[in-house]
């Protein structure tokens, strides 16, 4: 991807990760080779991107950084089922927590 990733890709990525963490939750066992490699190939660039989102006084460098490791995180954890609810949770609200900072502050179109 050669251009910045959009606050709607962001936040369609973010659905797309809860999604498949409840359908592992269920039950549902992703293949590696057909389902989960090829999601984390299409994303990792796209999350790594949040690095370049202009900041502000809160959302500085560190919080971007954090964001970045914590996105990429539930990127791989969301096809587990064994994955812990409250870790998942925590990581998520995180996440989403920033990503409405992001738009409400205008950061990312």
């Amino acid at each position: 991807m050669s251009r910045n990733a959009s606050f709607k890709e962001l936040r369609d990525l973010l659905d797309a990760v809860d999604r498949r963490y409840h359908m592992a939750k269920d039950g549902y066992q992703f293949d590696f080779t057909t389902e989960i490699s090829p999601f984390l190939d299409e994303n990792k660039e796209r999350v790594a991107q949040i690095g370049t989102i202009d900041t502000d006084f809160r959302f500085n460098p560190v919080t971007r950084q954090k964001m970045v490791e914590e996105f990429m995180e539930l990127l791989m954890a969301c096809h587990e089922k064994r994955f812990s609810v409250k870790l998942y949770k925590e990581k998520y609200k995180f996440i989403n927590m920033w990503l409405a900072h992001v738009e409400r502050e205008g950061l990312i179109e």
